[in-house]
């Protein structure tokens, strides 16, 4: 995920919007505490302090468990058409300063303009950004419609220790006024360019860009950020706004790094912007260079590190020759250890869909990952392809709430998703991309899921709507990369999947599952094929197939294919007969690796076809030599103790037909 390394925000407007749904009613004029401002200094900053608003969203997409109490927000607060995301003012007759931040230009906000309102209740909407700064977090606008005030004087050369106030619309409950020292300078972190003001007066959510005065009541500084420890906050001196040139700057120090890795990419971003221009086409600007620099980020990442990346690099052997059962999906991670292996949620979670469906999830840094098994009265096609009973089903077991006031309601269901659209990745597996809206809140919902027997594999995320698509989709698609998964199912849930061609891996073309229930069943893929009939085991809709896709070398590249099948006589008991590719390991992986392979090799137990009895069922192995680096393992597991003649009897009649088509001469060298 991209993330900005630049000045802590004093509040950001999506907080700012939670907190108000439990805030007072807005005060009317000012209120001053423990303040000894001159009158004069008083009436000027009562013209010249305005609040910056957003107009809340008409259309709500999302529905709840029952009518929100919006009772719980105060009467002034629910009523009102705006909300309230920080404060401006007056420095001339005509130009307004705030924080940069206030105003949300290139984060890719689902709300399209700001505005001010004065303390009378009219709105202004803003005619030009006349100068704007990221790193110094400053912009200065006109408003369209405003003649009214002179503005507040400036005092760009301020003494320590002399008493401040800070002024803003703190809490969105009207304009405050709060006193403290002007304390220290501290310089700004890239490279003290310029030197931050340091106070003591209280600033609080919503006191951002509003400014901060000297005892006569001049602007000394716009006020920013809280500090993290101590009550010495954060105000950019209003010397640097008077001195910056007519431009909008966008500069900031930005990081790029993946939850399944520790390398980053780290970059300053810098473009400059002619002005003046409208608030539209300046964050439209803003937010496709952003989004440029962020790929560009995310591009620079993967290729400086593509040799230490899975699957290459020495870190990689060790994954290359495992297995893993991934029916619940797992991610391809860098281990403490170095090595890349295939990770799963530290603790995961299941919930009841109703009708034998259900939902476990868990998650790993910023991404919940998902196993999805519809219910049975909802046919495949219709689960994958009807967005709006997707995401209702997911929100059955996947608690998403909407909080007003003290009180937490749950959403049943975000509707159709915004976006649907196909995403297939570097293996040719066939991603659908969706993205629900939060209009209340600016937030987006997006989900990267997969087709499965019976269900779907996703991967989820939610954030600010600009951050989802300027950094959470990106990441996905290149998580999407690193996602290890089997393929498991009932017979009757494969047929339904199989069903939907254009919705497989690339992978799925050149295979071929065939089932006449309590007759025969066949499996071919280029690799290998495997048929049998009901003398071996039973054949119904309920019978199971586990196909084990793994990562490994062929022919001197890395494949994502079909390492085995599992074909079981239900899926409600041990009997099975499953099929391993099993290839040498490199000589640099452990001695429990090399141990294993010399029993293969040397055909000693436990593939020697020998069975033997293992918690509450019995197994039979043999191994299948194709070349000097390639076996293929054949099992038999029956339920209980059995004879070994009866294991043999029933390895054998599978064995008849089974028939290896992969050829291993090169397989030594590749490995090695």
């Amino acid at each position: 995920m991209m993330t900005r390394i630049r000045m802590y925000r004093l509040w950001s407007a999506m907080a700012l919007m939670t907190l108000i749904s439990a805030a007072c009613a807005t005060a009317p004029g000012i209120t001053a505490i423990d303040v000894s401002l001159p009158e004069d200094a008083l009436l000027a900053v009562k013209r010249s302090v305005l609040e910056v608003v957003v107009p809340k969203p008409t259309h709500d997409s999302l529905r709840y468990e029952k009518p929100l109490p919006m009772d719980l927000i105060p009467y002034a607060v629910r009523t009102d058409k705006y909300y309230s995301i920080g404060t401006a003012f007056l420095i001339d007759p005509t130009h307004f300063v705030s924080a940069a931040h206030v105003m949300m230009i290139g984060d890719g906000s689902q709300f399209r303009d700001v505005y001010l309102r004065d303390g009378g209740g009219k709105v202004y909407s803003i005619d030009k950004i006349l100068k704007y700064s990221t790193n110094r977090d400053f912009v200065v606008f006109t408003l369209k419609g405003w003649s009214d005030g002179p503005g507040l004087a400036v005092n760009t050369a301020p003494q320590i220790n002399q008493k401040v106030f800070a002024v803003g619309n703190a809490l969105a409950q009207g304009v405050v006024i709060r006193d403290g020292l002007y304390t220290s300078n501290t310089p700004e972190e890239e490279a003290g360019a310029w030197k931050w003001l340091r106070f003591s007066a209280a600033a609080s959510p919503g006191n951002s860009g509003g400014p901060l005065l000297d005892k006569n009541g001049m602007v000394i500084g716009i006020v920013l950020r809280k500090s993290e420890n101590e009550n010495l906050n954060y105000a950019l001196p209003i010397g640097e706004v008077l001195r910056a040139p007519g431009k909008a700057v966008l500069h900031m120090k930005m990081k790029y790094v993946l939850d399944n890795m520790d390398m980053t990419s780290v970059d300053t971003f810098h473009e400059e912007i002619n002005l003046p221009a409208t608030y539209r086409d300046l964050d439209r600007k803003a937010t496709e260079t952003i989004k440029r620099f962020s790929a560009t980020l995310l591009k620079k990442l993967l290729a400086e590190n593509r040799n230490n990346l899975f699957p290459n690099g020495s870190g990689s052997s060790l994954l290359l020759n495992k297995d893993y059962n991934a029916v619940f999906p797992h991610i391809i991670m860098k281990g403490e250890d170095g090595n890349w292996d295939a990770f799963l949620p530290k603790e995961t979670r299941k919930a009841d869909l109703g009708n034998n469906g259900f939902l476990s999830y868990g998650s790993i840094g910023r991404t919940a990952y998902l196993y999805m098994h519809k219910p049975d009265d909802v046919p495949l096609k219709r689960f994958l392809s009807d967005s709006k009973l997707f995401m209702d089903l997911m929100l059955k077991g996947v608690y998403v709430y909407r909080q007003i006031g003290e009180e937490k309601i749950k959403i049943v269901s975000m509707g159709k998703a915004q976006e649907d659209y196909p995403f297939t990745d570097a293996y040719g597996r066939k991603w659908t991309v969706r993205t629900w809206k939060h209009e209340y809140s600016d937030q987006l919902f997006v989900v990267f899921s997969l087709p499965v027997p019976g269900g779907c594999v996703a991967m989820v995320r939610a954030d600010d709507t600009g951050a989802v698509l300027s950094s959470h989709i990106p990441d996905l698609r290149t998580l999407a990369n690193f996602i290890y998964l089997s393929y498991y199912g009932t017979l009757g849930e494969w047929k339904e999947l199989l069903a939907l061609r254009d919705a497989l891996p690339s992978v799925f073309s050149s295979i071929d599952l065939r089932s006449v229930y309590d007759r025969s069943s066949s499996f071919s893929s280029p690799r290998f094929t495997a048929s049998y009939g009901a003398d071996l085991m039973h054949i119904t809709d309920k019978s199971d197939l586990n196909l084990r896709f793994s990562y490994y070398r062929d022919k001197g590249k890395v494949v994502w294919d079909i390492d085995g099948i599992v074909i079981g006589d239900d899926k409600s008991n041990n009997i099975s007969y499953s099929v391993f590719r099993y290839a040498m390991p490199p000589k640099d992986l452990p001695d429990s690796f090399q141990s294993n392979w010399k029993n293969v090799e040397g055909q000693k137990f436990p593939y020697n076809r020998s069975a033997y009895y293992k918690e509450a069922y019995t197994v039979i192995n043999s191994a299948q030599r194709i070349g000097p680096s390639l076996y293929y393992i054949e099992s038999y597991s029956a339920n209980g103790k059995a004879e070994q003649e009866q294991m043999e009897k029933k390895l054998d009649g599978f064995l008849r037909n089974l028939k290896v088509h992969e050829k291993a001469d090169a397989l030594v060298k590749a490995s090695n």
